[in-house]
């Protein structure tokens, strides 16, 4: 039951890293995709593990790109550890409500 709580977000994130955070490794990224990429940390981290093509961080950005991108990548990585710790929280009262 605890999967049924944590296989969907990953998912979701994945698709949207996908359809919305190409990192394309000529462009020239300003603090905003910073921002977008950082967020998008480790759904691309995950791409990047099967596709080494697939880019998690830009390689031709500005010194605003770096800094907006390790203060979203850090936010981004407390936010899946807060989130999978209570998502875990909650399913483990529910399947510990079945025992009576």
């Amino acid at each position: 039951m605890v999967f049924l709580f944590l296989s969907w977000r990953p998912i979701v994130a994945i698709v949207a890293a996908v359809l919305f955070v190409n990192i394309n490794g000529t462009e020239l990224y300003g603090w905003q995709a910073g921002l977008a990429h950082g967020l998008f940390f480790l759904p691309n981290l995950v791409r990047h593990l099967f596709d080494g093509d697939v880019l998690f961080k830009a390689t031709n950005c500005t010194t605003g790109y770096h800094v907006a991108w390790w203060i979203a990548t850090v936010g981004s990585c407390i936010g899946w550890l807060v989130d999978a710790t209570f998502s875990f929280m909650k399913a483990s009262v529910f399947v510990g409500s079945d025992k009576e």
